[in-house]
């Protein structure tokens, strides 16, 4: 159950992807690399929240520890794709 709650986290992370995808579409080319930044502060923010915020109700904390890197894993493979078949399209 700790692996599920940790690895429930994809869901946020992947409303902030989508939030990022609509900045990025809006913000000028000069302006690309700070939603990098964004993102690159932004998951560590959430990761933060997340962490301390569920840690007193899992049982294993090593669990949810793998539950959370899963979903980091999974979802930087799809931000990948995503910006790799973006790209392709222009």
């Amino acid at each position: 159950m700790s692996f599920l709650l940790g690895f429930s986290f994809i869901v946020l992370l992947l409303v902030f992807t989508i939030l990022l995808c609509f900045i990025s579409k809006r913000l000028p080319k000069e302006f690309i690399l700070s939603t990098i930044a964004f993102m690159i502060v932004g998951d560590g923010v959430l990761v933060a929240l997340w962490y301390y915020g569920t840690v007193e109700i899992v049982e294993s904390v090593k669990e949810f520890r793998l539950g959370i890197a899963g979903a980091f894993c999974l979802n930087a493979m799809s931000r990948s794709v995503y910006f790799l078949l973006q790209n392709e399209k222009v």
